[in-house]
Formats: C-alpha cells, structure tokens, sequence
C-alpha cells in the first residue's frame, strides 16, 4: 500500500493552485499532480497521515478563500492504482523560474486574450501558461517579481469588473517550484491537441 493521499477538489483550476502551494507549504508531502473532470479539478500530494490530514487543513482553508465549492478528504490506505487518479502529475524535470505568480480565472476564453495582452503591457510579467478545463474555464498564469504580478492582477481584474463570468484571482509571493511543475506548459501533441 501507498502513503496516505490527500484529495482537493475546487471548481476551476485557481482554487486548487492556491490550495496545492498551502498544503505543500504546512506539512512534509510531496504533491503528485492533478486531474480535471467536468469544470471540476483535484489536486493530489501524498505522505503520512498527520501530514496529509495538516496539509488538507491549510490546502482546504486557502481554496475556500477564492472559490465556494471544495471538497477536501483523505485517502489513508490507498491502493498503487490510486495514483492513476492523476492525469497531469508533476513534471519534475521541467526547468522553472522562481518567481511570483499571478491567477486570474474567468468563463470564456476570448477575454482572457484582451486580459493577457494588457496584463503584460501593463507590468513586467509573462505568461507562464494559460489552462482551460472543462465547461468553459479558463485560467491564466503569470510569472514575476512580487510588486509587476500584483500590478498585473489588479489591472485583470480591474478590466474583468462587472464581468459575470468573472471566477477568482490570487497572488502567490513564493509558490514551491513543484507547483510550478505541475501547472507549467506542457508540450503540444501531434495535430494541436493535449
């Protein structure tokens, strides 16, 4: 049998970014990836209980602060096919740079092109990657120092003001670089597809 896994789940992709850099940061598990269904996505780490229930405590907590729907629970003996669950799993070998990161999460793509486009003239930021899931969702990253992805963010959100389709946006100062391996650009397949 495996270590224990912990599971959140959040609508959206923001939410569980958040919550994966909290859980990361409050006990010793390493995070494994993450899967998304139906506009729904979960995030999965894995270690010992008490580490895994700590983890769910403070991933839980930061989620519920974007976004209204979580779901947070432990898997305590799981079996090794559990881990199949996880259908983007952390790229350990990407490279990554170590800088702030932004979110901004909305329904429809077409804005997010307008958004981004002002967020980089507006700060020095890039895009580190843009990940749509299912029913719509969109949600960009942007990478960094601090103050130029604060900057940037404001200026999303601001833009996205009255916008009902308008989901969540956060800022993380210093997420852990197995965050950014989990959430970076993943390479195109042959034809476009992912």
């Amino acid at each position: 049998m495996d270590a224990a896994i912990g599971m959140i789940e959040v609508e959206g992709v923001a939410g569980i970014i958040v919550a994966g850099d909290a859980a990361v940061k409050s006990a010793e598990v390493e995070l494994l990836g993450w899967d998304s269904t139906g506009g729904f996505t979960t995030i999965f780490f894995s270690g010992s209980l008490s580490d895994v229930n700590a983890a769910l405590r403070s991933g839980e907590q930061a989620a519920r602060e974007m976004v209204e729907y979580v779901v947070a629970a432990p898997l305590t003996h799981p079996e090794p096919v559990c881990r199949q669950y996880v259908s983007v799993p952390v790229d350990r070998g990407m490279e990554v740079r170590q800088a702030a990161l932004g979110l901004i999460e909305t329904r429809g793509y077409g804005v997010h092109v307008e958004i981004d486009d002002r967020m980089v003239k507006t700060a020095a930021v890039d895009i580190f990657n843009v990940i749509t899931v299912h029913n719509r969702v969109v949600c960009s990253l942007i990478q960094g120092d601090v103050g130029a992805v604060r900057e940037a963010v404001a200026v999303g959100r601001q833009l996205l003001a009255g916008y009902e389709h308008f989901l969540g946006s956060a800022v993380i100062p210093q997420p852990v670089p197995e965050l950014l391996q989990a959430f970076g650009p993943r390479p195109q397949a042959a034809g476009g597809g992912v």
